[in-house]
C-alpha cells in the first residue's frame, strides 16, 4: 500500500473527508491531488501533520496491522477506541481521564 492509499484508508476509518483533513492540516486539496498522481512526495513533517489530525502516531501510520507488539492488549484497545472518536469526543475523554487520575 502506498502512502496515499494509506491516507485514504485512514480517512475512511476515521470518517474524515479529504476536505476536512485538508482544513485541519493546512495541506491544500490540490497538494493531495498532486500526491495522489505521484507528482509530488510527502515529507515526514507532512505525514506527521496528517497523523496529528487523525490522532495516530507515525508508527500507527506505517504499521501494516492494528497490532502494536510494544503495547498491552488494554493499551491497544484504548488506542482503537481513541481512533474512533472525533476531536470533540477526544477532548471530553481526556478531561474524564484527567479527572479519574485526580480521584
Amino acid at each position: 500500500m502506498n502512502v496515499m492509499e494509506r491516507i485514504d484508508d485512514l480517512c475512511r476509518q476515521h470518517n474524515m473527508s479529504k476536505y476536512r483533513l485538508s482544513l485541519i492540516t493546512g495541506i491544500s486539496q490540490s497538494a493531495f491531488s498532486k500526491m495522489a498522481r505521484q507528482q509530488s512526495t510527502l515529507s515526514l513533517e507532512t505525514i506527521q501533520r496528517i497523523c496529528d489530525a487523525l490522532g495516530i502516531s507515525l508508527a500507527q501510520f506505517f504499521s501494516e496491522s492494528e497490532v502494536y507488539p510494544d503495547l498491552t492488549k488494554q493499551q491497544q484497545n484504548l488506542l482503537h477506541f481513541w481512533s474512533l472518536l472525533d476531536e470533540k469526543k477526544r477532548a471530553y475523554a481526556l478531561l474524564m481521564m484527567e479527572q479519574l487520575v485526580d480521584l
